[in-house]
C-alpha cells in the first residue's frame, strides 16, 4: 500500500505540476502587460490555477493511507472521473455564443472556487484514488458527505456549456456517473477502516443537502 501511495503520489505531483504551469503561465503574461481591467475570464483562470496548486500541496503533505480500494475498477474509475472532461475539451471547440461562455465562465468560477474551499477543508485527507486517510465530518462535509464532487460537478457543466456539442454531453453525463462511482468506492473504504462511518452516513447525505432532496443515506470522501 505504501509503495503505491508513494509512485501514486509522485504521479499526481508530476501531472498537477504540469497542469498548473499551464495555468498559470497565461496569468503571468497577462499580468506582465500591467493591465487594470480584470475580467471574468482572468478570474476564474486565476481561481483555477490556486486550485490546482492547493491540489498539489494537499498531495504533497497528505496524511499515510489508513486503507485503499483493492482491485483495478477503483482506479481506472478515479483517474478517468477526473480527467476525461478536460480530455475532451482538446477535441471539442468553444462555443461562439457570448452570453454561454459568460453562462460558462460564471458556472466554472462558482465551481472552482466552491471547490478551493471544500480542498481546503478536506485538507491533508485528499486523495485521488479512494483511500482513507482521515475522516473528515465538519464543514461542507456536515452537509454532505461528497461536497467536493458537487462542486467540481458544477465546473464540469461549465465546461459543457463552453464547448457544447454532442461529445461534450455524452461524455460529461460519463464523466457524473464515474464520479458517482468512484464517491460510493470510497464510501466503501471508508466504512471498512472507520468504525463510526455508518453514523456520520445515516446523519448526512451523500449528494443533495436534506432541503433539495430530503434524506438520502450516504463519506468523509471528495
Amino acid at each position: 500500500m505504501l509503495n503505491e501511495d508513494f509512485f501514486g503520489r509522485i504521479a499526481i505531483i508530476f501531472v498537477v505540476t504540469v497542469l498548473a504551469t499551464s495555468s498559470a503561465i497565461p496569468l503571468f503574461l497577462y499580468f506582465r502587460q500591467d493591465t487594470s481591467a480584470i475580467s471574468l475570464a482572468v478570474v476564474t483562470q486565476l481561481a483555477s490555477t490556486v486550485f490546482l496548486l492547493l491540489q498539489l500541496v494537499m498531495t504533497i503533505t497528505r496524511l499515510p493511507p489508513k486503507g485503499t480500494a483493492q482491485g483495478i475498477e477503483p482506479r481506472v474509475t478515479a483517474v478517468a472521473g477526473t480527467f476525461i472532461v478536460l480530455l475532451t475539451l482538446t477535441l471539442t471547440p468553444a462555443l461562439q455564443n457570448e452570453a454561454a461562455q459568460v453562462t460558462a465562465l460564471c458556472l466554472v468560477f462558482i465551481g472552482t472556487a466552491s471547490s478551493i474551499f471544500c480542498l481546503y477543508w478536506l485538507g491533508r485527507s485528499f486523495s485521488l484514488m479512494a483511500t482513507a486517510r482521515r475522516l473528515v465530518t465538519t464543514g461542507p462535509y456536515s452537509i454532505v458527505r461528497h461536497p467536493l464532487y458537487i462542486c467540481e460537478a458544477v465546473f464540469v457543466l461549465g465546461m459543457i456549456l463552453s464547448h457544447f456539442s454532442m461529445l461534450m454531453v455524452a461524455l460529461g453525463a460519463l464523466q457524473f456517473i464515474l464520479q458517482y462511482r468512484r464517491a460510493r468506492n470510497e464510501e466503501a473504504i471508508l466504512k471498512q477502516t472507520f468504525p463510526d462511518y455508518d453514523d456520520y452516513a445515516r446523519r448526512v447525505p451523500m449528494l443533495l443537502p436534506r432541503f433539495l432532496g430530503g434524506a438520502i443515506p450516504n463519506s468523509g470522501g471528495q
